[in-house]
């Protein structure tokens, strides 16, 4: 059965199945490795309930100076 991920806004985005966990998790190591060549750091936010929800924006909004 399809799970999917729901964002505040309503946008759908399926959930990966068991048998796909390697697959994806190569996909997100190789956009991780390609941001952090462009010099950009990586965050990872466990959960987006409302404290994820909130770390996420505040990470996002976050200058260096």
């Amino acid at each position: 059965m399809t799970q999917y991920s729901v964002s505040p806004s309503g946008e759908k985005f399926v959930v990966p199945q068991e048998n796909e966990y390697q697959a994806e998790f190569e996909r997100i190591e190789a956009l991780a490795d390609a941001a952090r060549k462009d010099g950009k750091e990586i965050v990872v936010v466990m959960g987006v309930g409302f404290v994820g929800a909130v770390m996420a924006a505040i990470v996002a909004d976050t200058v260096d100076k």
